[in-house]
């Protein structure tokens, strides 16, 4: 490889460890798992991150190549700006599963109940993977919504209040499990 420079690109997320390879002068990035396919990108392992994943996403935007590899589905993309035009989409599906669990924290609902409502995996999918990647992946959103101040741990026992400064609602003593809502007004 006279000429040629192999430079390893550190992209985690995916997994602790995920990197990418960009080959110069020719310019092509392979970006592995940040596979852009319509699954969207997956953070679902035990040593998975979707705040480093979504960096490792704005660091390959801002490498110009020529072509970019990806693994499984979609092969080479000729051209930055076609790349770009698909990792948006790609990324989209994060915000699209964020939507979809805001929505659902429209009342207070446990870990399992997320699990259950699926951010992940289609509904008629049944593989032994599917609840754990369902809930890591629930907690991860809920640690940052949470971070962010978009969701808080409703107290067990009780309820998100409807009107900002109102007084929490009492539940039902069945109720003392760990349950997240939506904080209005904000």
């Amino acid at each position: 490889m006279t000429g040629r420079t192999v430079t390893v690109v550190h992209l985690p997320g995916h997994t602790a460890g995920h990197s990418g390879i960009l080959i110069e002068p020719e310019g092509f990035l392979f970006i592995a798992d940040i596979d852009l396919t319509s699954f969207g990108p997956y953070y679902g392992d035990v040593g998975s991150s979707l705040v480093d994943f979504q960096a490792s996403m704005r660091r390959c935007r801002e490498i110009d190549a020529r072509w970019y590899g990806t693994s499984h589905q979609k092969g080479v993309i000729e051209g930055a700006a076609e790349f770009r035009r698909r990792l948006d989409a790609f990324a989209g599906v994060v915000e699209k599963r964020e939507a979809t669990l805001l929505a659902f924290l429209g009342e207070p609902r446990t870990v399992e109940e997320i699990v259950e409502h699926r951010l992940v995996y289609r509904p008629h999918v049944e593989l032994p993977q599917v609840g754990p990647v369902e809930r890591r992946t629930a907690v991860q959103h809920l640690d940052r919504l949470m971070t962010e101040g978009r969701v808080a741990e409703a107290l067990p026992r009780y309820v998100e209040p409807r009107r900002p400064h109102s007084t929490w609602r009492r539940r039902d003593a069945a109720s003392a499990v760990r349950r997240w809502a939506v904080l209005r007004g904000m």
